[in-house]
Parts: C-alpha cells; sequence; structure tokens
C-alpha cells in the first residue's frame, strides 16, 4: 500500500477527513501499513500505548477479560474506523485488546504525527473527541444493559441498532440487514454464552421478528422486536 493509498484511507476516515490534502500527507508520511493474520493479536490490554490504528481492510475485535477469564467484546471494527485513539491522548497503557478477525491491514498513525496533526487543525482534534465519546458511550450504555436489561432484550437491541442504519421503518416491514459476525461474536457482544443466544433468536425466528439463511440472520421485523429491545431486569 503505497503513500497515496494511505492519503485516500485517511480522506475516507471521519477523525481525519476534514483536513486539507497536504495535512493527509503529512500524516500518511507519519503512518506505517500493518498486516496481520486472522487471529492475530494488534496489541493487549495493559500495553504501552502509542499510535493509534484505521482498519484499511479486513475487521478488528477490542475486547476484555475478566479475572475469572471472561471475555466481553467491546466493538467490532471495518474500515475506515479507528481504535487506539486513547493512548494518543494520554499516551497511557492500552484499556483493551485488539486482533484481527480475519487477514487484515491496519494504517498504524504515530502518536507525534497526530498530536502534530491536532495543533494545527483543532478541527481534528474535535472529530477526535468525538469518536472518543462515542465509543465511551456504547460502553457504558452496554454495562448499564448487563445489569439492567435480560439476554432476550440485550439481543433485540442489538438487532434493532442494525435494523437502524437503514433509517426508519414503518409497522410491518421488513428491513434486509448484512451482520457480518458469527452467532459467538454476537454472544459475546451481548454478554451471553452461544447456546443461550442461538435460542433467543430461535424464539425471534418462530415469532417472525427475524429471518435467517441457515446461522446468518438476513431480515428483521423492527416492530417485533421492539417490546423484547425495552425490556427491563426487576431489581
Amino acid at each position: 500500500m503505497n503513500r497515496d493509498a494511505v492519503v485516500q484511507i485517511l480522506a475516507g476516515c471521519s477523525v481525519f477527513a476534514r483536513l486539507d490534502h497536504g495535512a493527509r500527507e503529512r500524516l500518511a508520511d507519519a503512518s506505517r501499513v500493518r498486516r496481520f493474520d486472522k487471529g492475530e493479536q494488534i496489541f493487549a490490554r495493559g500495553d504501552l500505548g502509542g499510535g493509534m490504528f484505521l482498519v484499511a481492510k479486513g475487521s478488528v475485535a477490542l475486547s476484555v477479560t475478566s479475572a475469572d477469564g471472561n471475555e466481553v467484546l467491546l466493538a467490532l471494527l471495518f474500515p475506515p474506523q479507528t481504535f487506539g485513539e486513547l493512548a494518543v491522548i494520554d499516551d497511557g497503557p492500552r484499556v483493551a485488546s485488539a486482533i484481527a478477525r480475519q487477514p487484515s491491514a491496519l494504517v498504524e498513525i504515530s502518536r507525534a504525527g497526530v498530536l502534530r496533526v491536532l495543533r494545527q487543525d483543532p478541527e481534528a482534534g474535535v472529530a477526535l473527541l468525538r469518536e472518543l465519546a462515542g465509543l465511551i458511550r456504547r460502553v457504558d450504555e452496554q454495562a448499564s444493559d448487563l445489569v439492567l436489561v435480560d439476554l432476550p432484550g440485550r439481543v433485540a437491541k442489538f438487532l434493532l441498532a442494525a435494523a437502524s442504519d437503514s433509517g426508519p421503518a414503518p409497522p410491518g416491514t421488513t428491513v434486509r440487514v448484512d451482520l457480518p459476525l458469527t452467532q459467538t461474536e454476537l454472544a459475546r457482544l451481548v454478554g451471553g454464552s452461544r447456546q443461550q443466544v442461538n435460542r433467543v433468536i430461535v424464539g425471534l425466528e418462530t415469532a417472525g421478528a427475524v429471518q435467517r439463511v441457515g446461522s446468518r440472520i438476513v431480515a428483521i421485523r423492527p416492530d417485533l422486536l421492539g417490546s423484547q429491545g425495552r425490556g427491563r431486569k426487576l431489581l
């Protein structure tokens, strides 16, 4: 991947999209392209930070593991999403582990290069903070849901979010979806076992709330999922 290709990838990223071409070229000069095989670790929680990453090809899973060995999947990232921004801000250790879900190409941008751009372009700083705020909100909501929402509600909420990418759907409308994740990954995202999540999905399919081809969910009825997605545990 040459310098021009990196500049083009940076232009498609929300953090750097507003930079002028020259600034993106300087950022590309402070970057390197790294390739990872499926299942290869990019960094581990607690590793010293440094630069941030932009997914150019493939996909990345961010996760944390508890003291008893339970792993929680925080996010799945696809081109042109970024991760590792927090280490750029505070130069601290990584707060999650990152693993390549498939053969992936990542643009690693040095901390010095990012800080130089942030000093020169406040808009880039605002965009970076917006990305970090979005991540914090997602993690906070995920933690709250694990306490307050039962597993069927968490599955329904995740599917409703996937359906919302297509915009509002009138009652009775079936929304086509393309969920690029395995059922095991879905289970890790919603805090359940694969067997538990499979039972929930089978129930939703029986109720007409989802349609599957094999094990893959291909369509959703948001109106039938709505009540599940608002479900709450009784504390």
